[in-house]
């Protein structure tokens, strides 16, 4: 089960979207936002490993349908993200800090974390690809003990940051750069949101071109 936890670790190292949301919760609001983001990403992280030992993530595989809508419906949210970061901050230039803070309820930050993960079916698909490789056919005979190996792993990376980053003295420093962040973490959404439907258009592009050739 030592592999599962560092896989779960080793996967969480790897920054994503899910990792700029709840850093820039973090700085902005504070380790109980930060938090409160993390939850809503392990909530719906439940749904997609549920889905992969179930086998239920196949179904969505084979809909390609039902896969681009769902892929694009998360792009879609990224992209708005960003959007709606960048121009609040256009918004509230002349507000100080504690104004801006107080726009983002709790309720608000366990649905962002939710919805960035959730609306991303390639995270079913990859638990349902990669979990063979690393769990043997016992282990997966027992799911409530594989899952809390790998989501052990994976929520100790995710706690750490959001302990280290909601410090007060790093806070402090890094407020004083907020506006740039924010600006960072806006458009970072705009791009992971933008690369996730312009991979989309080139496969479909592809897929057009050898169709016509065939013809």
């Amino acid at each position: 089960m030592l592999a599962i936890v560092l896989l779960g670790l080793a996967l969480a190292a790897a920054p994503g979207p899910d990792f700029l949301l709840m850093t820039r919760n973090t700085l902005s609001q504070g380790k109980r936002f930060g938090f409160l983001t993390l939850l809503g990403n392990r909530c719906s992280l439940l749904i997609h490993i549920s889905f992969a030992l179930l086998g239920l993530s196949y179904i969505l595989q084979q809909s390609v349908v039902l896969f681009t809508i769902i892929r694009l419906l998360g792009a879609c949210y990224l992209i708005y993200l960003g959007i709606k970061k960048i121009l609040q901050l256009i918004r509230t230039q002349k507000c100080d800090n504690e104004k801006e803070t107080r726009k983002l309820s709790e309720m608000q930050a366990f649905r962002m974390g939710f919805l960035s993960n959730f609306l991303n079916p390639k995270v079913s698909l990859f638990f349902l690809s990669i979990f063979p490789q690393f769990a043997s056919t016992e282990q997966l005979h027992h799911p409530l003990v594989f899952l809390i190996c790998f989501l052990l792993g994976n929520s100790s990376w995710y706690i750490g940051t959001v302990l280290l980053v909601g410090m007060k003295r790093i806070r402090r420093f890094v407020m004083r750069f907020q506006a740039y962040l924010d600006v960072l973490f806006g458009f970072s959404f705009l791009l992971y949101g933008g690369k996730i439907i312009w991979e989309d258009a080139i496969q479909k592009l592809s897929f057009l071109e050898k169709t016509v050739r065939l013809r």
